[in-house]
Parts: structure tokens; sequence; C-alpha cells
């Protein structure tokens, strides 16, 4: 959670804030937080962007529900869906060939001419700026969707994750089950330490002056 600090721009605006009523006075705070949220927005985006890979079309799941003058409380929240593994440019080789997906989600395929004997074995993803990862035992399902897939199941609960099975129940045929695989939420993202330090920081830093701002608005309106 990230707190505003009132107590100081509004101890700042001094006996001004008596020549409004309590009403007004909110009507001013509450403008007031909600600039400083959409600021915080744009801070918690870009934050992720620098952080992530994390692709456009899922930063929009960064928003806000803004304040009003009754409840006083804004809040920037963010999307606890997982994101598939599918927008973390996945690559998997096979003997033959290299499977891929950009991060715009197209799909793409390049043939060997010369068949590998010992491919990667999983799948690679960039979750991470500037690291790429091996998903072990992963592999990719070219036209599916979702198109990441591994042998085993989630847990739920406290010990919640993926529980990889690496060898065949069945000695032929269908060796399920198999599961779509998943990354970070946007929200996770967001609740990064470094993340948050940073949009505490600008959502603080613009609170007070346009506080100040607000209420000479509303005093300029009601005259003297």
């Amino acid at each position: 959670m990230i707190s505003i600090s009132t107590k100081d721009a509004v101890k700042k605006l001094g006996s001004i804030r008596s020549r409004l009523t309590e009403r007004q006075f909110n009507t001013a705070v509450s403008r007031a937080i909600n600039e400083s949220i959409l600021q915080g927005r744009t801070e918690a985006r870009n934050s992720v962007k620098s952080l992530y890979n994390i692709p456009q079309r899922y930063i929009g799941g960064i928003n806000v529900f803004k304040a009003n003058s009754f409840s006083l409380i804004g809040k920037i929240y963010a999307s606890s869906k997982p994101i598939p593994m599918d927008a973390f440019s996945p690559k998997f080789e096979t003997g033959t060939r290299t499977l891929s997906i950009s991060k715009r989600g197209e799909q793409r395929e390049r043939t060997r001419k010369r068949a590998k004997n010992n491919p990667g074995k999983g799948v690679s993803v960039a979750v991470l700026k500037g690291k790429r990862e091996v998903v072990p035992y992963a592999f990719l399902i070219p036209g599916a969707k979702p198109r990441v897939f591994a042998r085993g199941e989630y847990r739920t609960g406290s010990a919640y994750g993926f529980v990889t099975r690496n060898k065949r129940v069945k000695k032929s045929g269908s060796d399920t089950p198999i599961k779509p695989l998943i990354s970070v939420t946007v929200h996770a993202a967001v609740i990064n330490r470094q993340s948050i330090q940073r949009i505490a920081r600008r959502v603080n830093n613009v609170f007070p002056a346009s506080v100040e701002r607000n209420v000479r608005v509303l005093l300029n309106r009601v005259g003297p």
C-alpha cells in the first residue's frame, strides 16, 4: 500500500483553508489525490516496463480508482490475472527446427538443414529485462492458444506453484495431464519493491503542490 502524506500539505495552507467549507476543501483534496495517483499510474507502468518484458497490451491492466469528496481514497490497482508464458518471446528447439513467438504474439518457425543432436530440453523465455531463462521440460505447441505447455500440475494454497513431471506415466499414447504455463502477474510486477518505491516517491512529490493549487482555484471561484 502507498500512503500519501497529507499532514504537511494541509498545514502549509494555514488560514486560507478556513475560507472554504469542509465539502469544498475535500473537493480540492480529492482532486489532488487523483492528480497524484494518475502520476503514480504513469510511474507504475514505466517502472514495470523497465524491469520486465511485459508486452504493452498487458500494461493497461495498471489503472486507478479515483477519489471523491466523500471518501478521499484513491487507488492504483493492477490486474492479478497471470500472464501466459507466450507473452515472453518463448523459443523451443527440436532436433530439426526452432519454434518461437515474438513479443507481438507472432509465431515463427525456422527449419535446420542439419539436424541437431542435442536440442535444448525446455522452452527459453525472457521475463526479466536482459535475462533469458530456460523452463525445463516445457514445450511449444504450434497453433495452440496458449502455446507453451509442460507436463505436470499446479499446486494450490500456500504452496502454490507448478510441479513439473519429467517422465512419462504411460508408455505409449497420450501422456496427460499437460498444462499451459503462466508467468508473473502485472500486480506482482507493480508491488515489486523497486517499483513501489518509485511510485510512492512520485505520488508524494506531486501531492503537496497539487493540494495548494486546487485549493487556490476554488478560492478564486468563491471570492474573498
